[in-house]
């Protein structure tokens, strides 16, 4: 395992890298499309139809796929922290590309978001566990993400719009923290049984939680700027990814003395307050009010409007 551990973070970082450039390139094009209210598959299907967002789910796919390598060769609460980095990637990458930085607090805002689960890992320093927990113990940790997602799809569309982004954002990356340890528990499935993996529920459910938060990502994007979809989903996929590796995989992480409890609880304390200060940020409290003709958020198919009277846009999704 000690040999493997630098290759399995060398490719966690690869990983960050595309998921965060993806990232970027999906929520531009989602984020120009009207509102479809409901959460619903139809608003993929129309995105399919655009070569930029075809591109950012390549580069993502991409970036999963380093992923699931790293998460072959390492710990879940090794790898998963550095999945957390892919915030920092996606925020310098659509900074670049729109022109427009985020002012400074803003940006140590994303470093707190981002380094915070990771500080929270390297001074526990995780060790031990299993790669195939019983179904007996996955049971409860499926049928809880059945209830975020089923949640996320019935009240999503009524929860208010200054918080929409941000809440669809954490079932997706609740979502996509369950469907990691599902990778890890697949795959080392897969190494153990080969073809006989699929007799067993890991990779069915892998693909269900993974379209899940997949779908969630997707309308959070729709619904607000990347700096309000991303940094929550960005956390919450590897804290949860990082708790199921410390209970369900049975990993150890180790507190010696006060320091290190007092650096840990610093560690998450930032990572919260970095999520809370992006979520807050005047661009993302600006980019949910009503899209202004011009504005990065209007659907490029909206119908002109006359002077003084509110914006009306076609939806892409139809009735």
């Amino acid at each position: 395992m000690g040999a493997a551990m630098p290759l399995s973070v060398a490719l966690a970082t690869l990983a960050a890298m595309g998921i965060g450039g993806g990232a970027v390139l999906q929520q531009g094009q989602a984020h120009a499309l009207a509102d479809p209210g409901a959460i619903t598959p139809r608003l993929v299907l129309t995105l399919m139809r655009r070569p930029a967002w075809l591109a950012g789910v390549l580069v993502m796919v991409l970036g999963f796929a380093a992923q699931a390598a790293a998460l072959g060769l390492g710990r879940l609460a090794v790898v998963e922290p550095v999945l957390a980095t892919a915030l920092v990637f996606a925020l310098l990458l659509s900074a670049a590309r729109r022109r427009r930085w985020p002012g400074l607090i803003d940006w140590v805002a994303a470093l707190c978001a981002a380094g915070g689960v990771a500080a929270f890992l390297i001074l526990g320093h995780p060790s031990g566990g299993r790669a195939r927990p019983p179904i007996s113990a996955w049971a409860p940790v499926l049928a809880a993400l059945c209830l975020v997602v089923g949640g996320a799809v019935r009240w999503g569309p009524r929860w208010p719009a200054a918080h929409r982004a941000v809440r669809l954002a954490v079932c997706a990356g609740l979502a996509l923290g369950g469907s990691d340890a599902l990778t890890k528990t697949t795959i080392a499935v897969a190494a153990a049984r080969h073809l006989a993996v699929l007799t067993t529920f890991a990779p069915y459910a892998l693909v269900v939680a993974g379209a899940a938060g997949f779908l969630l990502q997707q309308h959070a994007y729709r619904v607000g700027e990347l700096a309000a979809a991303l940094p929550a989903s960005a956390v919450a996929e590897p804290v949860t990814g990082t708790l199921l590796g410390l209970t369900l995989f049975q990993e150890r992480v180790g507190v010696h003395g006060w320091p290190v409890g007092l650096g840990i609880v610093g560690a998450v304390g930032a990572m919260l307050w970095g999520v809370r200060r992006l979520a807050a940020a005047p661009l993302v409290v600006a980019a949910t009010g009503p899209p202004l003709r011009g504005g990065r958020g209007l659907d490029p198919e909206a119908t002109p409007t006359a002077p003084g009277s509110a914006p009306v846009t076609q939806d892409p999704l139809g009735p």
